[in-house]
């Protein structure tokens, strides 16, 4: 529980941040990178059809020389397009200073401008501290009564142009773009009834996202010089507003776009029109959906992530990625601009988050379930926990496992006839090869009690062949002590013998021991009855002895020998007992006619009675649980 309110807090923490960043336009380069490639998968669409380029490009220049070109070429050219038919003419060109050596040709362009009465001049607003300031009008020869629109267009911070400001107030004036002016002119309608019928989603500095049609060329372009030669129909410039700009390099005019880093800034002028007069405004959606979105996300992932495993985690956070993903490239086909990135950035930043606070949790559990553990699993075992450690269930749970313990026969005597380093020395062999059976058969080491093995079955790591894997276990550690013994008679070392016990049953398994110092162990009668089991072994001449319960399970693979009903200390009622004389099929480790009870292991274990106790002697009461 605890866990899972980190992982909530985490990453409602982290989605705090991402709105923090996003309120204050942090967030706005990586989101604008994403309207560029929101543009490219959508691909071009169809503008205005009566909107068309005259552009002052490499060939005109050629034609009409250098730039730029005295002022009765521009004459010339409003009345070839007004013979033709065009509605509006609208320049890109500024027109701000007079031309002293032909103030003919600056007349004649203003008389051209007064005859056609549909022509649209720009201006330019230089700005300080954002404010429109020292504006760049055309001539009064030359404006003659046109209709004037600003043509300052103000690209975002990678240098990008995706809006264009739509009015702008300069002494308490307001001034319109220069497309909105052209407008004016070609709808005959006031800039300021228009920008009200067509409700232009302006942002909070008056602009408005663009929503291009596609790259350069989308509209149609014609050449200066071929309009002027006569090289163009003049059915192509009829009825159309023809913006007239430049697009050769030399003039200096080309911007960067979501489709294009070379793009003419006459054409963002034309996009601007088109997107007014269909309608098709890339409309941003409120911003308190993407508030919400932020918040939803964070919470999914504190809530839903937190919960499930990583891997499905990461699988749902990617999904969940890509299908907003692909929410906001449907809105954005529709015109309708969803914000991407913080709300995306919640989600995967928050994910982030939960799962490296969850790695580290996990690292650390590992690494605490591995010293717990370590010492007591088969290493095979060992990983298979850590792989998952939903195997591994901490706390007191009752559990139907099998038992084992093992002892030395007379070890009270050995400890007397050898030097402690030669008993320490054959002592770790032999529990070495214990340890390394039980591990063998899968087993969990609980503990070693002086010269004695206890060992379980069936947790952490639930078996359901932990009564065979326990005999089996019993079984071989006879035979891995028979090798021992050779070794040791050929070294001229004491040998020993061992008895086994071993028990199946509900028994209780957990962590048991202070808040300082704790065990995870088995402990209940089912418990203490192995270790009575193993005691049994001296008066019965067995090698190992298990009981009713496991017998019942391994009978069909074991060769066993009843013995005896036996009371066992704290039971009032009798249990079967049976010595395990081998695996069927092979060699058996003890002769069945030797096993039984006979008053000779009675009489040695009263004489070891008499006898006082070494401190560490394994006794089976301090298994009473």
């Amino acid at each position: 529980m605890k866990k899972k309110k980190t992982t909530f807090f985490i990453a409602v923490s982290i989605g705090f941040a991402v709105f923090v960043l996003w309120w204050f336009g942090t967030l706005q380069g990586f989101e604008n990178k994403t309207i560029d490639y929101r543009f490219k998968l959508r691909g071009a669409v169809k503008p205005f059809a009566d909107i068309a380029i005259v552009s002052i490009d490499e060939d005109s220049i050629k034609h009409f020389g250098r730039w730029p070109w005295t002022r009765s070429v521009h004459a010339k050219l409003i009345d070839k397009l007004v013979s033709s038919g065009a509605k509006t003419v609208v320049f890109d060109v500024l027109f701000t200073e007079p031309d002293k050596e032909h103030l003919a040709a600056d007349r004649e362009l203003g008389n051209a401008i007064a005859r056609s009465k549909n022509v649209v001049l720009n201006c330019f607003f230089q700005m300080n501290r954002g404010k429109a300031a020292n504006p760049l009008f055309p001539i009064n020869e030359i404006a003659n009564g046109a209709q004037i629109g600003f043509a300052n267009a103000f690209p975002e911070i990678d240098g990008v142009n995706r809006k264009v400001p739509v009015i702008m107030d300069y002494e308490a004036k307001l001034y319109p773009s220069l497309a909105l002016a052209g407008l004016s002119v070609y709808l005959g309608k006031p800039f300021q009834q228009i920008l009200t019928e067509a409700s232009i989603p302006l942002d909070y500095n008056g602009e408005m996202l663009l929503n291009f049609a596609g790259g350069y060329e989308t509209f149609p372009y014609y050449s200066f010089a071929k309009v002027m030669s006569g090289d163009v129909p003049a059915e192509k410039l009829r009825g159309k507003i023809i913006l007239v700009g430049g697009t050769a390099t030399a003039l200096f005019d080309l911007k960067a776009t979501p489709f294009s880093p070379v793009f003419p800034g006459v054409e963002i002028h034309a996009n601007a029109m088109s997107n007014i007069l269909r309608k098709d405004f890339l409309r941003p959606w409120s911003a308190w959906i993407t508030f919400a979105l932020i918040v939803v996300f964070s919470l999914f992932t504190g809530l839903a992530l937190g919960r499930i495993a990583p891997l499905w985690g990461g699988v749902s956070a990617a999904a969940l990625f890509t299908a907003y993903f692909i929410v906001t490239l449907i809105l954005f086909k529709a015109n309708i601009y969803a914000e991407f990135t913080a709300p995306a950035l919640s989600l995967g930043l928050s994910f982030v988050g939960v799962l490296f606070f969850r790695f580290m949790t996990e690292e650390k559990e590992k690494r605490r379930i591995k010293k717990t553990f370590g010492q007591y699993l088969n290493p095979r075992v060992m990983e298979k926990v850590l792989s998952d450690p939903s195997f591994l269930k901490l706390g007191g749970q009752r559990e139907t496992l099998t038992v084992l313990f093992s002892d030395i026969r007379s070890f009270t005597t050995i400890t007397e006839s050898l030097p402690p380093e030669e008993l320490v020395a054959q002592l770790n062999e032999y529990l070495s090869k214990m340890v390394e059976v039980v591990f063998r058969w899968d087993g969990t080491l609980d503990k070693f009690i002086g010269d004695a093995v206890m060992a379980y079955w069936g947790a952490p790591i639930p078996q359901n062949d932990h009564h065979l894997k326990g005999v089996l276990c019993a079984i071989d550690m006879h035979k891995e002590l028979k090798i021992l013994q050779d070794k040791w008679r050929a070294e001229g070392k004491k040998v020993f013998e061992i008895g086994v016990g071993v028990n199946s049953g509900d028994m209780t398994v957990g962590n048991v021991g202070s808040t300082g110092k704790m065990d995870y162990t088995v402990i209940g009668d089912n418990v203490n009855l192995g270790a009575r089991l193993e005691s049994e072994t001296k008066a019965y001449h067995a090698k190992i002895i298990i009981s009713e319960a496991t017998y019942q399970v391994v009978k069909d693979v074991i060769d066993a020998k009843y013995l005896d009903d036996v009371k066992v200390k704290g039971k009032t009622k009798s249990v079967p007992i049976y010595a395990v004389l081998g695996k069927k099929g092979e060699e058996p480790i003890v002769d069945a006619s030797t096993v039984g009870k006979t008053a000779e292991p009675v009489k040695e274990k009263e004489a070891e009675k008499e006898k006082p106790a070494p401190a560490k002697k394994f006794d089976p009461d301090a298994r009473m649980g």
